[in-house]
């Protein structure tokens, strides 16, 4: 797996100029020790999950190691950064290893300077990268190539108004492409990015907050990224919020712990539902939707109504006129024609047979049959007599099951990957596209 390495490369790159230091990344000065977990939503789960762990441990304002954890479902990868510098503080080495899983291979990113510059960065195993500069010490381009010594890409500086304001084209190759990434900072900071390809050409503005921090990154097709904090009393970021309006699923929440010189700390690495509702709309109106629902008593066992509109477009209500859109699930039936709704108000299982054929009647509601499995887990049969299966709000591959022939013939015996058993009762007197629960044998 070769994301770690290049985020590396990425991330050495960037500030290679710079030192590894407390001030480079928004710290203050007193911070030996940062801890960051970042949590995503998970659409399968129904709950936030810590995605990645990053710890930095730093001193005398340098940092010294810094480990990340990322979690795939149930697998764990871990890799491990140190920082190495010259007498004058000025980085010398970085050293990656993998600790945990195969998180990347072990590598070194090597520094070389000549009166105060960096003249070449070598990426052990990948590449090197020459820096060069003008007679006031600016610099002005970067090369980087391959182990073959070929010209990958090339980064010119240009417009200098100071060491801090300037612009930075980015070209594939020896700089004659004509596609490219233009950068252009203002006292240190990106304020707007441009990226040509072809006739394809996006831009991007960035705003930021007194203490540096991004606060927006903006496109010209109007979709936006925006960041929220909360700060601790030194100013350090201990709460963030990463929020995409276009693409909500990509939201993501890192809570920070700060532990200082004298031993005291500030914020925790545990999740915050609270901040979360402050900063995610969609989250914070499905909570509050779900919450109120929740506190509702039904007359009626199937209280979901369907409406079917024009190019398949569908609305949910309860018996009390209570728009359930939001708090649904609509799960995917690939091998049949009903609808299935997973409920995450009460966590049940709802279907109406042939949702998706094309005489199903439209612009009329519908109920919803609610169902109920000992096993949490339903099967439907097709017209062709193909069987599938749902649990918890998803359709599970048909893979994962074999189905033979039980000691009853009304019945079918079917085995889970996992060894476990259960039994689909009355299968030939069932009704096609309509869920049954399955029972444990």
């Amino acid at each position: 797996m070769k994301f770690p390495i290049l985020f590396l490369f990425w991330f050495a790159n960037i500030f290679a100029q710079q030192q590894f230091r407390t001030s480079d990344f928004g710290y203050s000065d007193d911070v030996v020790k940062v801890e960051e977990s970042l949590y995503k939503f998970n659409n399968e789960t129904k709950e936030f999950v810590r995605e990645n762990i990053y710890t930095t441990e730093i001193k005398n304002t340098y940092f010294q190691k810094q480990t990340l954890e990322s979690y795939f479902g149930e697998n764990r990868l871990i890799g491990e950064y140190r920082y190495r510098y010259y007498p004058d503080f000025t980085i010398k080495e970085i050293e990656y290893k993998p600790i945990e899983g195969k998180f990347g291979y072990p590598m070194k990113f090597l520094f070389h300077y000549e009166k105060g510059k960096l003249r070449k960065m070598i990426a052990e195993g990948m590449q090197t990268t020459f820096y060069e500069y003008d007679k006031i010490g600016n610099r002005t381009k970067e090369i980087q190539k391959d182990l073959r010594n070929e010209v990958v890409k090339t980064i010119l500086y240009q417009d200098y108004k100071d060491n801090k304001t300037y612009t930075k084209l980015n070209k594939d190759g020896d700089g004659t492409e004509t596609d490219f990434t233009k950068e252009y900072f203002e006292n240190g900071l990106v304020k707007r990015s441009e990226f040509v390809s072809g006739d394809f050409k996006s831009e991007t503005s960035y705003m930021y907050d007194t203490f540096r921090n991004i606060k927006s990154q903006v496109y010209n097709d109007s979709s936006r990224i925006d960041y929220n904090y909360e700060f601790d009393s030194k100013n350090n970021r201990i709460k963030i919020a990463k929020l995409s309006q276009a693409l909500p699923e990509d939201n993501s929440f890192t809570f920070v712990k700060i532990t200082y010189t004298d031993g005291t700390t500030s914020g925790s690495t545990e999740l915050d539902l609270d901040f979360i509702k402050n900063h995610d709309k969609l989250f914070g109106e499905k909570d509050s939707l779900m919450q109120r629902y929740q506190k509702i008593t039904y007359s009626k066992k199937d209280y979901l109504s369907v409406l079917k509109g024009d190019e398949d477009k569908i609305e949910i209500q309860d018996s009390y006129d209570n728009n359930f859109e939001k708090v649904v699930q609509l799960v995917d039936t690939p091998e049949h024609s009903s609808l299935v709704i997973f409920n995450e108000v009460d966590q049940s299982v709802h279907f109406v047979k042939g949702f998706y054929l094309d005489d199903f009647v439209k612009h009329e509601w519908h109920d919803a049959v609610k169902l109920e499995s000992p096993t949490g887990i339903y099967w439907v049969k097709d017209n062709k007599y193909k069987i599938s299966f749902y649990q918890d709000g998803k359709y599970l591959q048909s893979s994962n099951f074999s189905i033979e022939n039980d000691e009853n013939p009304k019945h079918l015996v079917v085995k889970s990957v996992n060894g476990t058993i259960y039994q689909i009762q009355n299968v030939d007197t069932s009704e096609a596209g309509r869920l049954y629960p399955l029972f444990k044998k």
